[in-house]
């Protein structure tokens, strides 16, 4: 029995979700924590799979106009039967799903973790598809900030507004515009480094650039 004194978030989370097991909601299922170079204190969320990428589909992909390989789309085919499915079931959550209901599922949750999560990252594979995607996910992280928690993500999308960002970090790929946060340009060598620009270490559990602002970043092309 949970004292009454005791009863803070996480016992309230307890209590709520008792009997529920690992399905209290959706969203549970479509959260993965972290990844070979993400902390376990970054949950990601898809916006689409890289195969049905709306930048991808559009020719705005910068990387794929590069000849750079899409890491995304590669852990996507046969080797990785389980991902596409997945990224797919995400999509689709993240279309029916309003902003306020993704974060109380994202509290919740979160709530009930030994470890929190501190950071949400948004479309390790996919980007926006639309506008609406993003004043729908500016919204949540202006909410999620309340909670500490900071959002942020990567995009292809230069035909989209970003001027009235304001909690959400978004990086361009190779474009800057109102409201853009940072800048990443992939290089073929480090030595085309500009006056100015960070070099990407690769692995997000050393480095937070990513989660500044005013930035240029460069990445050497795989």
């Amino acid at each position: 029995m949970i004292a009454c004194k005791d009863l803070g978030l996480k016992s309230w989370g307890k209590i709520y979700t008792y009997g529920h097991g690992s399905s209290f909601c959706e969203l549970t299922s479509l959260l993965s924590s972290g990844n070979r170079k993400l902390p376990s204190s970054t949950a990601i969320f898809n916006m689409a799979s890289a195969h049905d990428c709306p930048s991808r589909k559009l020719g705005l992909c910068k990387a794929a106009k590069q000849g750079a390989k899409c890491y995304a789309q590669k852990t996507e085919y046969s080797c990785h039967p389980e991902v596409l499915p997945y990224r797919r079931k995400q999509g689709a959550f993240w279309k029916k799903t309003s902003a306020k209901e993704f974060v109380s599922q994202f509290l919740l949750l979160n709530a009930l973790k030994d470890s929190p999560y501190l950071h949400l990252r948004f479309n390790e594979s996919g980007d926006f598809h639309s506008q609406e995607c993003v004043d729908k996910a500016e919204e949540i992280a202006k909410m999620l900030r309340r909670f500490g928690i900071r959002c942020y993500c990567y995009t292809s999308r230069d035909d989209l507004c970003y001027k009235n960002l304001r909690h959400l970090i978004v990086t361009g790929s190779n474009f800057t515009k109102p409201g853009i946060s940072n800048v990443f340009r992939i290089v073929k060598s480090v030595k085309e480094r500009k006056y100015g620009e960070s070099v990407c270490k690769g692995n997000c559990r050393v480095c937070s650039l990513c989660l500044k602002k005013h930035l240029r970043i460069i990445a050497k092309k795989h």
